[in-house]
């Protein structure tokens, strides 16, 4: 299994600021350091951060496909599962 490189979990919401797009679709959030030394770390944060809604999507199809439990349904589920995982870890 390939590790995150990212900032270990678990995270959490404190001192946040919650963004939202305007109607021009601008700026929904940003990551940022002032330490050169984490760069490498906050883009693999912010490729996690970017795969989460098919991560979150993905989880839900399996668990969906297992329930069902159709062999068609997982597989597409684990397709799916493998792509989102790609992209949280930057491959894609």
């Amino acid at each position: 299994m390939k590790k995150f490189k990212g900032t270990p979990g678990p995270w959490s919401g404190k001192d946040v600021r919650i963004c939202r797009q305007d109607r021009a679709g601008l700026q929904l959030g940003f990551i940022m350091t002032h330490d050169e030394n984490r760069v490498a770390e906050c883009e693999a944060n912010a490729h996690l951060i970017a795969a989460a809604p098919e991560l979150l999507e993905a989880l839900q199809l399996l668990l969906n496909s297992w329930s069902n439990g159709s062999s068609k349904d997982i597989s597409n589920a684990e397709r799916k599962a493998r792509s989102a995982i790609s992209k949280a870890l930057g491959e894609e």
